[in-house]
């Protein structure tokens, strides 16, 4: 008898690889096979000064189109560019919206990428679309965001 299948039809042995990263004092994860690449943003100033932070505005990166997710202020406290990082990274994604814009997210800083197996992951702790679930990576507490839920 092989291992029983989890809550998204996967078995508790399957294995994923997870890239993590920070906001504020928390980390968060997503499928590393959904990230493109992680930018340095120089200045953020322009993004976090926006009145929607679900739509940040758009920067350019080798002549693609990104649409940018302020995740700080999305899920943190920081509403005020004065409490943010003095170097944000962005998460850009494979994925691309209606107009050919890439997905990115403005996150505090990048940590590493982990093989985790799909079992050790809980479900979340709040009823919400945004997250897959909740695991720990080298004694930590980690939250598995949903990227392509929180695309839209």
């Amino acid at each position: 008898m092989g291992p029983a299948p989890n809550h998204d039809g996967a078995t508790d042995n399957e294995r994923v690889t997870v890239l993590t990263f920070d906001l504020e004092d928390r980390r968060y994860c997503v499928s590393a096979e959904s990230v493109a690449s992680v930018l340095g943003i120089a200045d953020d100033s322009a993004l976090a000064d926006a009145d929607d932070p679900w739509n940040a505005g758009a920067i350019t990166a080798a002549g693609e189109r990104i649409r940018v997710v302020d995740l700080p202020r999305v899920f943190g406290a920081s509403f005020h560019t004065t409490a943010r990082v003095d170097a944000p990274k962005l998460l850009v994604f494979e994925t691309t919206d209606d107009n050919g814009r890439y997905y990115g997210w403005l996150i505090d800083d990048v940590g590493t990428t982990s093989d985790i197996r799909l079992g050790a992951v809980e479900p979340p702790q709040v009823n919400t679309t945004y997250v897959k679930g909740r695991l720990e990576i080298e004694d930590r507490e980690v939250v598995w965001l949903d990227e392509q839920t929180m695309h839209g």
